[in-house]
């Protein structure tokens, strides 16, 4: 069932936890403002772990002042969310997704994601991405779509376990210096 954007249901407050492989906990939550300066840093800290995300280091450009606005904006749900997992007290991953507020495409969810290359390979990205998936659908979101790096095998193995599917393929979706990289399109149905 799809949720007009005018009456999306409230998400503020949910919480997911998840153990995670090396026994510690996951605690996923929607950010607030008072995260922005924190996920600056966390973004700033990632760019540099992996050439798979769409900006290196010094590329995100968005201040403070910008992730508050950013996170304000999406506290309704009606333009999308953001989440952060942490572990310890210390955000080691975020994820995104937006929507269009044109109406025809107002039921699809872009999503994007990170997690710290200290966290890599523990559960926290299939623990982002349930709990995306279920705000997603408590929102109205009933399609998600994404963009993966062709040779980001482990990203791709994690999306297909949770249900996406390969769309299509993008070539020349990323350059990185001189060389180009094609990227897999892939889309999830929630009904």
């Amino acid at each position: 069932m799809t949720t007009p954007l005018g009456s999306v249901p409230s998400t503020s407050g949910m919480r997911f936890e998840s153990l995670l492989k090396d026994g510690n906990r996951v605690v996923v939550s929607h950010a607030e403002s008072g995260d922005a300066a924190e996920i600056v840093a966390y973004i700033e800290r990632v760019s540099g772990e992996s050439d798979f995300l769409t900006f290196g280091p010094g590329e995100f450009g968005m201040t403070v002042d910008d992730e508050r606005k950013f996170i304000s904006d999406l506290g309704d749900g009606r333009s999308g969310f953001i989440l952060k997992g942490v572990v310890g007290g210390k955000i080691v991953s975020t994820c995104t997704i937006q929507r269009s507020s044109r109406s025809r495409v107002s039921h699809i969810g872009t999503f994007g994601i990170s997690v710290a290359q200290s966290h890599w390979g523990l559960g926290i990205g299939r623990a982002m991405c349930a709990a995306m998936l279920d705000v997603a659908r408590r929102i109205g979101v009933t399609k998600v779509d994404l963009r993966v790096r062709e040779d980001n095998a482990r990203a791709i193995h994690l999306y297909e376990s949770l249900g996406f599917r390969r769309e299509g393929v993008a070539q020349r979706g990323m350059k990185i210096g001189d060389r180009y990289f094609a990227d897999v399109i892939m889309g999830v149905s929630l009904d």
